[in-house]
């Protein structure tokens, strides 16, 4: 049979059957399709500049009618400041980093990157993860279920505290480090001078030890193997423009326990060129207005300046503490200033994240702008050995320097945590007790 011997009345009924059986189709497959869904608990892996991914876990939620998103690392939360999905899109915002996660989410699967500003660059990475099925609280179960089970694949033990000696001659540094087991799950931190790198997660299987960090900032692994001699040979992974540096860490025993001696300490690691010398400083705040170190409201008090920035986690970690102390003892002549250096030395943009910063924290002692990272040392010329971010700088009521204790070392650190907070108190009764007239 020919089209010619087909009426015209008859293929237009044709067509409309045909166009009606599409969209019923269309319809249908449509209801069936599963409508993407950011909420809930995804873990995957982030790509650093060196090719070595790092896990992570982020718990997406919804409150009120907001998207809200935190990077997970153990008991630490980084909450994102807003957040919004669009279709298949995911947008994340973390305002105090300057930092955005955007993902595209295709059924269970999320596929994106998450990029922030890094001095005077964009430092982007590429994200893939999968959705974690299940309650919130079977999810964060299954994200530590090593911990407590497949300990028979575990032939060793790494729990305790290590000497980590970091790199290659000429450059070689020696860094602190404490680790936990529970059967094959491992946590823990590493602690260089400048403070602790946050709570690590990961695994300890068949000898083979990983951990893993990505809080916005920090976006790093440890790797390392424990020999048939007990040490630790690996890598670290700081997850910037940099190569890989090369691990050996020791056990710290009763045998060993002197070789700690020769670790940089953080009390004595940073000093005055000239101990006699008041220190000074002279900053505008995020609003245009210049404080001094000689202004009326530090006279005859005890101060503490320390040297921070939006973009440093351990100032995040001290930022706290030091506003607690501030509340506790402002009555009594304590005063606390902060130095903010921070990455792209463009004042207006700059000021935007010392504010996010205080914001976030609840600071209400002055946060100045001291100006881009790469002129802090020029900056801080009184000093000697400056380099750990945050550093504070312990003065008296006679404006000279006490004590500078460089770098911080925050929760993940456990006991170490509480001695330097209660040294911290105790350093400053002291200062508040003693008497003395100011030098200018």
């Amino acid at each position: 049979m020919t089209t010619s011997n087909i009426s015209p009345f008859s293929r237009g009924i044709g067509f409309f059957l045909g166009l009606f059986s599409l969209i019923i189709f269309v319809a249908v497959f449509s209801t069936c399709k599963k409508k993407a869904d950011p909420v809930g608990v995804w873990r995957g892996t982030i790509r650093n500049n060196s090719g070595e991914e790092v896990a992570f876990t982020l718990e997406v939620k919804r409150e009120g009618g907001a998207i809200v998103g935190a990077l997970v690392n153990g008991d630490d939360r980084t909450v994102s400041t807003s957040g919004s999905f669009e279709g298949d899109t995911l947008k994340l915002r973390y305002d105090f980093y300057d930092a955005e996660l955007t993902a595209v989410i295709v059924g269970d699967e999320l596929g994106g990157g998450f990029t922030r500003q890094w001095r005077k660059q964009t430092l982007p990475r590429k994200l893939r993860a999968k959705r974690v099925v299940g309650s919130d609280e079977a999810a964060r179960a299954a994200s530590t279920q090593s911990n407590s089970s497949n300990s028979s694949s575990s032939k060793g033990d790494i729990s305790g505290e290590w000497v980590m000696r970091v790199g290659e001659e000429p450059k070689v540094s020696f860094w602190r480090a404490a680790f936990k087991q529970q059967g094959s799950g491992a946590k823990g931190t590493i602690i260089p001078v400048s403070g602790d790198w946050g709570e690590m997660t990961g695994s300890f299987e068949n000898n083979q030890l990983t951990l893993n960090r990505f809080d916005g900032i920090n976006c790093r692994v440890f790797k390392a193997t424990l020999t048939p001699k007990g040490a630790l040979e690996g890598f670290v992974d700081f997850g910037l423009f940099e190569p890989k540096r090369k691990v050996v860490a020791e056990r710290l025993t009763d045998d060993n326990r002197s070789s700690v001696a020769s670790l940089p300490d953080p009390n004595s690691y940073t000093k005055m060129k000239d101990a006699a010398e008041p220190f000074r400083f002279s900053f505008p705040d995020p609003d245009g207005k210049t404080v001094s170190s000689t202004d009326e409201r530090f006279k005859n008090k005890v101060v503490i300046v320390t040297v921070t920035g939006s973009w440093c986690p351990n100032c995040y970690d001290e930022a706290p503490v030091l506003q607690e102390f501030y509340e506790r003892y402002r009555e009594r002549g304590l005063e606390v200033v902060a130095l903010s250096f921070e990455y792209t030395g463009d004042p207006a943009r700059d000021a935007k994240q010392v504010k996010a910063f205080a914001k976030r924290l609840g600071v209400t002692y002055p946060i100045l702008y001291a100006g881009g990272i790469e002129d802090d040392k020029k900056k801080l010329s009184q000093l000697i050995n400056f380099g750990a971010y945050p550093t504070a700088i312990y003065i008296g009521r006679d404006g000279l320097v006490k004590h500078i204790h460089a770098g911080f070392e925050g929760k993940a650190t456990g006991e170490r945590f509480t001695r330097l907070k209660a040294d911290m108190g105790a350093l400053i009764e002291d200062l508040l007790e003693q008497k003395g007239k100011r030098r200018e």
